[in-house]
């Protein structure tokens, strides 16, 4: 049987209501929009924050230097946890540098857990040369990126399935108050009783 032929039967079929066409072509749609409307959602949200992200690094890096410091007091040592060390940690530590026009300088670093007086480590100073946070590094750009990205598909595949759901419960009620107009009209004929 071709399928034009097959197409003309469910369109004559009488059990085949209006609703259940909206449905099908609803679920279709809707299908096609989760499949290929989620990832590109998530690719363009993503895109879009690494952008933003990657410009205002470049902006606070370009507002900071990298000098190198030395210690004035020892950073406490690293705590063991019940997995073993953890990460890297890092503590508020005196520190002191040298610059070209004002001599030594110092402010309060945060350092990695170990290190001793005199160990050397870098220290990023603001345009007023007061320690400040380095740059946001490339790696932490792409994890926000990710994660925008990612939430961004989510809500618009939750978006489709929702309106799957709330379409498919409105063509339920429909169908079935058309079912039951015409079993009022065919009821009483096949059971022989009038109302």
């Amino acid at each position: 049987m071709s399928p034009t032929r097959r197409g003309r039967q469910r369109r004559a079929n009488p059990l085949c209501r209006r609703a259940d066409v909206v449905r099908a072509w609803t679920t279709l749609v809707l299908g096609v929009c989760l499949v290929l409307g989620a990832p590109a959602a998530g690719l363009a949200a993503g895109w879009s924050a690494y952008a933003y992200n990657k410009a205002a690094a470049v902006e606070q890096a370009a507002s900071k230097h990298r000098v190198r410091a030395e210690l004035t007091q020892d950073a406490p040592k690293a705590v063991p946890s019940e997995e073993g060390f953890g990460g890297v940690e890092k503590y508020r530590v005196p520190v002191r540098w040298v610059t070209a026009g004002a001599g030594f300088c110092s402010g309060v670093a945060l350092v990695d857990a170990g290190l001793e007086r005199g160990d050397r480590t870098d220290v990023w100073l603001d345009s007023q040369g007061r320690v400040t946070s380095p740059p946001k590094p490339d790696a932490d750009i792409w994890l926000a990126a990710f994660a925008i990205g990612s939430g961004a598909a989510a809500v618009s595949a939750a978006a489709a399935l929702i309106m799957r759901l709330a379409v498919r419960r409105a063509a339920d009620r429909r169908r079935m108050a058309e079912w039951e107009q015409e079993w009022a009209l065919v009821g009483p004929k096949w059971s022989g009783h009038r109302a």
